[in-house]
């Protein structure tokens, strides 16, 4: 029986050993290395500095995560441009809708002719590379619902 209970013991362990998130303080984090643990999930970089990197997933959507310059955030966004000639109420009802979702939360961009979504991810006491992982794949997901609401075709998907 103690036999048993102590294999299981040590595959518990070893298991969790290499299973295992690391935290990401803040004062540790690097843009450089945030790219390459997305590149290794499937993610595309398509540009990269000291405070930006610019990702595509599998369908081609685009995504930029802005660092924060005191390290205490990085800003999940995308601008999506709007069809010339759409009235202010209409976008604004859209806009309405899309901050009824659970995670991003919109802005029209009136210079832009664009709507910003957006997400903050906090890591002021620490993150895990998995937890980023996480908010950047459900950050497309409420963005493909955003673009489901458009019933009225308001996004300029050209």
């Amino acid at each position: 029986m103690r036999t048993k209970l102590l294999t299981v013991l040590l595959i518990s362990f070893f298991t969790g050993l290499f299973t295992a998130q690391t935290l990401v303080k803040p004062a540790d984090f690097k843009i450089s290395s945030l790219g390459t643990f997305l590149k290794s999930k499937g993610y595309e970089v398509l540009e990269q500095d000291e405070t930006y990197i610019k990702i595509a997933n599998k369908d081609k959507a685009t995504l930029f995560l802005d660092v924060d310059a005191g390290k205490k955030f990085i800003n999940l966004n995308v601008n999506i441009l709007i069809t010339k000639g759409v009235a202010k109420d209409k976008i604004n009802a859209l806009i309405n809708e899309i901050n009824q979702l659970a995670m991003i939360k919109a802005e029209y961009i009136e210079s832009q002719n664009s709507i910003n979504f957006k997400y903050y991810f906090w890591i002021t006491n620490g993150f895990t590379n998995e937890t980023l992982e996480d908010a950047v794949l459900e950050f497309f997901l409420y963005q493909g619902d955003a673009y489901g609401i458009d019933k009225e075709k308001i996004f300029d998907y050209q």
